[in-house]
């Protein structure tokens, strides 16, 4: 994998380049995106990578600085501009940014702080995937009615502020399970393929050094934090990428959540009154309508 290379190699700038303004704001570590690049200087920023990596230029003032490390998988030229199809594989922190040809930063990776001897991190986890399904069980609920309704923006929701029509389809098949265990093995096949012509990765081996992680486990943990977060509006999703600590990515993902599973439920109180007035009204038409014909 690129990135490897390029933590191994430590460059001493790394090329940055613009990512279109829409709801996704920054990408995660698992995240894959077509990107279709026009200006100039990101042009430039292509030309100018080593090891087939770029940064994204820090625009929000959400990541304090801390910014994602893009393997660029795909390039492919069109007659203005290219359309590149990139991977986040990690954070940076990108400091010095200058501008010549393109913007260039002083570049290092950043990591997730230890967590604290007296954390449950198992806990955390516990908590995060039982509030995860509770917030997908009245989701579903509320898509099942046969009312029109906008969905709140929150997790997995197709109307507001998700990846939806982003994210790019790998075709490599669907997962079983959650959809946050869905969302964690479709993050993790992002981060096996390495090149669209050779075969996955079996692990995330390669990325342990670039996420600070000493073992598999430690890197399935840190890529559950970000799929907690996946379906977050562009703060949030900001929020969650310049947080340094695992633990509070997992409590911050479950607040998250939580905020989420009220909206929903307040909705769907809504909805059953709605759907009882008008199946009400219904029922007084059909009567009326009975009365009318005798």
């Amino acid at each position: 994998m690129g990135a490897s290379l390029w933590f191994n190699a430590q460059p001493l700038s790394l090329p940055l380049i613009h990512l279109p303004v829409d709801a996704c704001g920054v990408l995660l570590p698992g995240e894959s995106r077509r990107i279709l690049i026009e200006r100039e200087d990101d042009l430039a920023a292509l030309n100018e990578m080593q090891f087939a990596c770029v940064g994204v230029l820090p625009t929000t003032p959400h990541c304090a600085r801390v910014s994602t490390l893009l393997n660029v998988r795909e390039t492919r030229r069109q007659e203005v501009g290219a359309l590149i199809e990139v991977v986040s594989v990690g954070r940076i922190h990108a400091s010095q940014i200058e501008h010549d040809r393109c913007f260039t930063a002083h570049a290092r990776p950043a990591f997730d702080g230890r967590a604290e001897p007296d954390i449950d991190i198992r806990k955390l986890v516990a908590e995060l995937r039982s509030t995860a399904e509770q917030h997908d069980t009245i989701r579903r609920k509320l898509r099942s009615t046969p009312l029109p309704v906008r969905i709140p923006g929150s997790f997995l929701s197709d109307e507001v502020g998700t990846l939806s029509g982003m994210v790019v389809p790998t075709g490599r098949g669907t997962h079983p399970g959650s959809w946050l265990e869905q969302e964690c093995a479709r993050m993790r096949e992002e981060l096996c393929v390495t090149d669209l012509d050779a075969a996955p990765a079996a692990s995330l081996e390669r990325l342990h050094a670039l996420w600070g992680v000493p073992d598999e486990e430690s890197a399935e943990l840190l890529l559950l934090s970000f799929a907690a977060c996946a379906s977050l509006t562009a703060t949030q999703r900001a929020l969650a990428c310049g947080t340094l600590d695992t633990a509070e990515r997992l409590r911050y993902a479950r607040r998250c959540l939580l905020e989420g599973t009220s909206q929903f439920s307040r909705a769907s109180t809504r909805v059953a009154a709605e759907y009882g007035s008008m199946a009400q009204r219904v029922a007084t038409d059909k009567m009326r309508q009975e009365r009318k014909g005798h």
